[in-house]
């Protein structure tokens, strides 16, 4: 459990040190699963929008 968040190793010192590790592990995580998140965002609205453009048959040799 420890390596899959890498507590693994501590290079900080002291009782302090270990509560930095904590938060400084924690702060990653939640970054990580929020930049997740925000890609998986992206790719529906990407879909939702190649969706509405499939639909109407948009294409540069209609427009001109």
């Amino acid at each position: 459990m420890k390596s899959d968040h890498r507590l693994g190793r501590n290079f900080y010192k002291g009782l302090a040190g270990d509560a930095v590790n904590i938060l400084l592990a924690a702060a990653a995580y939640n970054v990580k699963r929020a930049m997740r998140a925000l890609l998986n965002l992206l790719k529906r609205i990407s879909e939702m929008l190649s969706e509405r453009a499939s639909m109407n048959d948009f294409s540069l040799s209609n427009a001109f």
